[in-house]
């Protein structure tokens, strides 16, 4: 067990029944493959059990259908499923998707009495995501997601997830009522992590326009509070009350910021509440001191990591107003060029996001079969066109690129050709002899191609040209399945007020079930997802907007919520990479399997021999920000390590690598098989 990584966060895992016990053939393995494609044939099986058969009764469906809320309530959901699963025009659909979303906004208005018939909210939020986005949805996200053009399903599926966690049922749904209403977990959990690629997609690409802030830009004129619980009795076996609040300090220290940091009950604002559940409490408390223009939350198990990044660019960052005229830059133009670099940025691939014309298409046909390619960051390619539907593949900085169509990969180059005349021209040149060339560039695209880069604020005023928006007021970061209550921002605001003092009476008095994180959820999307599900029309924009209330934004995980490598691994979320801000490692409250890791990422806050610690201002900055080798002397050697040249099991667990640590997970999980 010493040379093991320890178990990781044990909240989300599930099963994958078999969808053969259901009736189920191999019907998406071909389209989907491995648990994508039994997840999806076990709920079509599921769907058309329930559409063919006769009407469940009340103790099938473990709801209250003596009720009437609940039975119209039921009339509405199969009214619904049956309109789904048949030939219906837009329009009625469209009736029929606002008539349940209308009713599932009554039966949650009242919180407490979910518990009447949780499995069918459960069903209901999935059918209008359903609804909302029938090939996202139905394919997992393995279609029409990409872009983030799922998001109000996206939303949907995580209120339907808050609901699943209120069963205590190993976030599973028992298969009496799951089969009545015709739902499975397997339908929604594997969705929402591959619904929420497509979101980040989309965060990247708004994050890209936006004003770049140094991560040590200092607005001194904020009051900002840091608040923690780290109550554990004095005998606990547990490193992290020992680890914890020296690290706490030596950060706000750093900044100047205020620590409010709980080491024993009862805890400010929290009596009579466990501590677990008291974090709403504390910070509602402290908000309403009126002593702090910002509040930042922080779980006991998360370790800072890079002191000389502030909350305050993260604030800046993230909570800017948006549009051009405060220096975001402009939506891309057909010929689509990218913003101009950040400076200091490194050049990655080559840009080919854009329209590109088919050389192997007749001239004739060239415009109605140009090849639409979206770029990543990253260097990752979505391509489309009506010759080959659609490839993946990615561009590497060296100009080599790669797409994976239905017949198998293609490679080809990036060749760049610039003239005596200044005359500019992209082709790509593919191993099979076809060309495809970009479509001519217009004077803006090569005006933004040509201009300087922006330089990063480094603090309010000197030419930054960022403001704070006045309408955000809560920041908050997602991990793989969705919200995440582990590390968060708030701004002392009458919303905020309102907000904290809803999300509390939620948690803790009218469902007792339920967490801070699933409170929170609820508050800032819940009536907002049903709203957008009622009103939109066929096709609309609405279908495809984030429905979340507009004074909460998105942070990206790694900002502030940075997972070590094997919890990473297992929810497909942002590991810790040198230069963020911080590591959490969630579920970790083993102290054989966990104590090594904390002690090893408090002497990585604390050590001075951190080859980053040289690289200036925009240490830790989004546009720097890569998963590579880990530099820190201190990562290999050390008392549990194989060898002075190895790195130790804890090391591994904090820093990986990703491809290491999937090796190690997987060859211990065959062990625990027995294989």
């Amino acid at each position: 067990k010493a040379q093991g990584l320890g178990p990781p966060a044990q909240r989300h895992g599930m099963g994958m029944g078999p969808a053969a016990e259901h009736g189920c053939s191999g019907w998406g393995a071909g389209r989907f493959g491995g648990r994508t494609a039994v997840a999806v044939c076990l709920f079509l099986c599921l769907v058309s059990a329930a559409d063919g058969r006769r009407q469940p009764e009340s103790k099938e469906l473990v709801c209250e259908l003596w009720r009437p809320v609940w039975r119209r309530y039921h009339e509405a959901y199969m009214h619904a499923l049956q309109t789904a699963n048949s030939d219906a025009d837009p329009e009625q659909r469209a009736a029929v998707r606002s008539e349940l979303a209308q009713a599932l906004s009554q039966r949650t208005a009242n919180i407490s009495d979910v518990l009447s018939c949780n499995v069918g909210v459960i069903a209901g939020y999935y059918l209008l995501a359903r609804m909302a986005s029938p090939a996202a949805v139905e394919s997992l996200g393995a279609f029409g997601a990409s872009e983030g053009e799922a998001n109000l399903a996206y939303r949907l599926l995580q209120m339907a997830l808050i609901f699943i966690f209120t069963l205590r049922n190993g976030n599973r749904i028992p298969d009496g009522p799951g089969m009545a209403w015709a739902i499975t977990e397997q339908a929604i959990i594997p969705a929402i992590m591959q619904l929420k690629k497509g979101h980040d997609w989309l965060q990247r690409e708004r994050l890209r326009r936006s004003v770049p802030i140094s991560p040590s830009f200092r607005d001194r004129s904020l009051r900002i509070a840091v608040v923690s619980i780290c109550a554990y009795p004095p005998d606990h076996p547990l490193a992290l009350p020992k680890v914890t609040p020296p690290n706490r300090d030596a950060y706000t220290r750093r900044h100047g910021y205020e620590l409010r940091l709980h080491l024993e009950p009862p805890v400010l604002g929290a009596h009579g509440l466990g501590v677990q559940h008291a974090k709403l409490a504390t910070v509602l408390a402290y908000m309403q001191s009126g002593d702090f223009d910002w509040i930042a939350w922080f779980d006991c198990d998360s370790i800072f990591m890079n002191l000389e990044r502030t909350l305050d660019s993260i604030i800046y960052q993230y909570a800017q107003q948006r549009g051009p005229s405060k220096g975001e830059v402009e939506e891309e133009d057909e010929g689509g060029s990218a913003p101009a670099p950040i400076c200091g940025a490194p050049a990655g691939p080559p840009d080919v996001s854009g329209e590109w014309l088919d050389s192997w298409v007749p001239p004739d046909m060239q415009d109605e079969a140009a090849v639409q390619i979206r770029q990543s960051p990253d260097g990752t390619l979505q391509a489309a066109a009506r010759q080959f539907g659609e490839a993946a593949g990615r561009v590497d900085e060296d100009a080599s690129l790669e797409l994976d169509f239905e017949g198998g990969a293609l490679k080809g180059r990036v060749i760049v050709e610039d003239d005596a005349n200044g005359n500019y021209a992209v082709r790509l040149a593919w191993e099979n002899g076809a060309v495809w060339d970009r479509r001519k560039e217009s004077q803006q695209a090569r005006q933004s191609r040509r201009r300087p880069c922006r330089e990063p604020c480094l603090e309010p005023g000197l030419g930054c040209t960022a403001e704070l928006d006045p309408d955000v007021d809560l920041l908050i970061t997602e991990e793989g399945w969705g919200l995440s209550s582990a590390n968060w921002m708030i701004r002392r605001s009458a919303w905020s007020l309102k907000f904290l003092h809803d999300a509390l009476t939620a948690a803790h008095v009218e469902m007792k079930l339920f967490g801070d994180q699933d409170a929170i959820i609820l508050h800032i999307m819940n009536q907002q997802a049903l709203g957008a599900a009622a009103g939109a029309a066929p096709g609309s924009l609405e279908l495809t907007e984030d429905p979340l209330d507009r004074h909460a934004a998105i942070v990206p995980q790694f900002e502030l919520n940075s997972y070590d490598a094997l919890n990473a691994l297992t929810m497909e979320c942002d590991m810790f990479v040198e230069g963020d801000l911080l590591i959490t490692f969630p579920q970790c409250k083993d102290a054989e399997g966990c104590n090594d890791v904390f002690n090893l990422a408090a002497d990585y806050g604390k050590a001075q021999d951190k080859p980053t610690a040289s690289e200036g201002p925009h240490l830790g900055a989004w546009w720097l920000r890569r998963e590579g080798p880990v530099r820190w002397p201190g990562y290999r050697g050390g008392p549990s390590a194989p060898s002075p040249s190895m790195p130790s099991s804890a090391a591994i667990r904090v820093f990986g690598p990703r491809p290491l640590v999937r090796d190690i997970f997987m060859r211990e999980q065959m062990m625990q098989r027995g294989g």
